[in-house]
């Protein structure tokens, strides 16, 4: 019987995206101030522990749904917050229902903190994209 080993690669890249179809929520607070995109801002957000510790937790947690479609790409957007924690997490591209469920659950789990986006001196709410790429070994 052959074994199908599945090797998760995880991208992480930071991107404007103003794209904000199939949308879901998390809790959070609303402040009312600005969200800023990546772009705008003079620093970029960035996990305070180092991108590989949101790669190592994404590899370990994410389950593949049984599922007749196979996705290669999740792309997921969120804000992160003056604070350090992030919050309104969306799945930006059409995938499946039972990948944006899963993503969704592993996310809301994660909570390493963020050194917050800094403009004009200040720390500002900044809208981050993450492109997540799943290869098939």
């Amino acid at each position: 019987m052959k074994t199908l080993i599945c090797l998760l690669v995880f991208t992480l890249t930071s991107y404007a995206q103003t794209n904000t179809e199939n949308t879901t929520k998390l809790n959070h607070t609303v402040t009312g101030e600005k969200v800023y995109l990546v772009s705008e801002v003079d620093i970029k957000p960035k996990l305070m522990y180092g991108e590989n510790a949101l790669y190592r937790f994404l590899s370990r947690n994410f389950k593949f749904p049984k599922s007749d479609t196979f996705v290669t790409e999740i792309v997921c957007g969120f804000i992160v917050e003056v604070d350090g924690t992030f919050s309104d997490i969306k799945v930006i591209n059409k995938i499946p229902d039972e990948y944006k469920i899963e993503l969704l659950r592993v996310m809301n789990k994660f909570d390493e903190p963020w050194y917050p986006a800094v403009k004009d001196q200040n720390q500002v709410r900044c809208q981050y994209v993450l492109p997540i790429k799943i290869n098939l070994m």
